[in-house]
């Protein structure tokens, strides 16, 4: 899944090049919220909202096509603070996905905001750990995400962006769920805000 997830993405960079193109390489913070679940979660914690970190690399032309390869971190996903008991030593939730940009021209908004939208499909990779070895998740599994939001730059080199996104598992069921802990086929969903700093090369 790794390597085609890496394929993919180079695949959808490399087609997206164009005259006059540029890259954005773009570290981001943010939080994940409206998490929802089928995968066993004895904290509750998946609703909660937890802090991500992550980074994405896109290149675009001056026309509206682009391509991005973006991957998010969120740890504690199935945690909560205010738990009475701490069921759960550590957990996480990262996704890594190829992405298609849609964007405004860049003729239309060199010195202002550029607007974007953008989806994809990739990799969503849940785990928990815990002293006692009880109903502990390792799931990879394909999965997508769209979202959308704006780049605006300080400089020539340097800017920022607010990207918010919904990821989702892909609604299948395959042989591998059946040793997971979950009610049902296995969904995980959930919404990222995030913020970034770009920069352009």
């Amino acid at each position: 899944m790794l390597k085609v997830l890496a394929l993919c993405g180079v695949i959808v960079l490399v087609s997206a090049r164009t005259v006059h193109a540029e890259w954005h390489f773009t570290p981001m913070a943010g939080f994940t919220a409206f998490g929802n679940t089928s995968l066993f979660d004895a904290e509750l914690g998946t609703s909660k909202r937890h802090s991500h970190f992550g980074g994405g690399v896109a290149l675009l032309g001056s026309g509206i096509f682009g391509a991005e390869v973006l991957s998010i971190w969120t740890p504690g996903f199935f945690e909560r603070d205010d738990a009475l008991v701490d069921l759960t030593d550590s957990s996480r939730v990262i996704s890594a996905m190829a992405n298609v940009v849609v964007t405004t021209p860049r003729r239309w908004t060199e010195y202002g905001l550029r607007p974007f939208v953008s989806g994809g499909f990739g990799l969503m990779h849940a785990q928990t750990k815990a002293a006692e070895d009880v109903l502990l998740i390792n799931v990879n599994t394909g999965g997508y995400n769209i979202g959308g939001g704006v780049v605006g730059f300080l400089s020539q080199r340097t800017g920022v962006r607010f990207d918010i996104r919904y990821h989702s598992t892909l609604n299948r069921m395959s042989d591998e769920d059946a040793d997971v802990p979950s009610i049902g086929p296995v969904h995980l969903r959930y919404v990222t805000f995030s913020l970034g700093l770009v920069f352009r090369r």
